[in-house]
């Protein structure tokens, strides 16, 4: 198919597209639908569920044994045959006296408490990317608007051109130049309408949605979160702490396991010759020459050791990230004030006064073009800015996110 005539096609979808348009769909209930279908909470859900199991199970101590043993029986002389049996019943306990139970649960516990934390980060993750979906949506259906007007003018200049030319007002290089600007247009129109569906899908997917033309509503721009707590900790330096807590954790665990179980029994013996019972006990211990758990405990001290400089190292990043996205708003703000100042409504007055020019053959084709071009760029500007705006408060507030999220 020719480009001319597939550009055609697509700038048709795209004047038709936007009227079909479904309900859009508001920040604030995007993200409410993100939280209720998306798997990655879900799974993060999962793994705090398994944490709470595995709390439960660390509490449970040794099952006991039974025992049964038969001796003296199928020998020979006084032994032959069953009438010199003795037969013992007996039960026996595991105890454990080295402190892996409570080691455990300790472990079992701050374990509980990462899956908890990394489930709130998750969240708000989670948010941070439908707010960042958003605006790029909205940005992108706003440069795909402005492409489409774009695209009408140059398909009205065109027309004007043409009919000038036939009049012998302009040469017939005018009309090439207004058919070239038609063309480039008609590029760009296509361009940013495919660059509209794929952000829509990109929310689609994130809010769990099947609607091909999910929208983004049109509403107050998102505000940047209160930054003046310097005592703020945020969620990776929270969840660092608690990974190095973790650690630690498990260096007392390895530390108990190399204390040796002592296991004590106790049971009835019956002999067959006499009719006669009696009690038997017994405790075991093992000799602790060969494993002490040395290696696990050296293993254990250095992922302690790992965990304190991660913790480290995420809360000066977090720090970093701060600061870095708090100034990131501020230049962000600036810019689009700027932008959208006394500069954009020059650059319109300046279009309208071409086109009245051009119309009554004081300007030239080539100076309304330009101006044309002048306000497209600024409104492009406008559009990235606040695009950029929205991408630096959703990275501040993701910095300064709370369990609210």
């Amino acid at each position: 198919m020719p480009i001319s005539l597939r550009a055609a096609l697509m700038a048709a979808a795209l004047v038709t597209a936007f009227p079909a348009l479904a309900e859009p769909i508001t920040l604030e209930t995007a993200i409410e639908r993100a939280i209720a279908s998306q798997p990655r909470l879900a799974a993060a859900e999962a793994r705090v569920d398994a944490a709470e199991a595995r709390t439960r199970q660390a509490n449970v101590g040794p099952n006991p044994q039974v025992s049964l043993e038969v001796e003296d029986f199928a020998g020979s002389g006084p032994f032959r045959g069953l009438d010199s049996t003795q037969t013992t019943l007996a039960l026996s306990q595991q105890l454990e006296i080295g402190g892996q139970r409570s080691a455990r649960r300790s472990v079992a516990a701050s374990e509980r408490e990462v899956a908890a934390l990394a489930l709130l980060r998750e969240r708000i993750d989670l948010v941070r990317d439908v707010e960042l979906a958003f605006a790029e949506l909205a940005a992108a259906t706003d440069q795909a608007t402005l492409a489409r007007d774009n695209a009408a003018q140059a398909a009205s200049l065109a027309n004007t051109a043409r009919i000038l030319v036939e009049a012998g007002r302009d040469p017939p290089l005018r009309q090439l130049r207004a058919e070239a600007a038609l063309a480039e247009a008609r590029a760009a129109e296509v361009e940013t309408f495919s660059l509209m569906l794929a952000a829509r899908r990109n929310l689609a997917v994130l809010v769990g949605s099947d609607d091909p033309e999910l929208t983004a509503a049109v509403g107050t721009p998102p505000q940047p979160r209160p930054t003046n707590d310097p005592a703020f900790i945020g969620i990776d330096e929270r969840l660092a702490e608690a990974e190095r807590r973790v650690a630690a954790a498990r260096v007392t665990l390895a530390q108990s396991a190399a204390v040796p179980d002592v296991t004590v029994s106790g049971g009835l013996r019956r002999f067959n010759d006499g009719r006669d019972t009696a009690l038997v006990a017994g405790v075991s211990l093992p000799i602790p020459i060969r494993d002490r758990n040395r290696g696990g405990i050296e293993a254990a001290r250095a992922e302690q050791t790992a965990a304190e400089f991660q913790a480290e190292r995420v809360r000066a990043e977090a720090r970093r990230d701060r600061a870095q996205a708090q100034m990131l708003v501020e230049a962000a703000e600036t810019r689009l004030a700027a932008l959208e100042g006394p500069g954009l409504a020059q650059a319109e007055e300046a279009v309208r006064l071409a086109q009245i020019g051009y119309n009554a053959g004081r300007f030239s084709l080539l100076e309304l073009l330009d101006a044309q071009g002048a306000l497209t760029t600024a409104r492009r500007s406008i559009i990235e800015a606040r695009l950029d705006r929205a991408r630096a408060i959703a990275a501040l507030n993701r910095a300064y996110a709370r369990e609210e999220n």
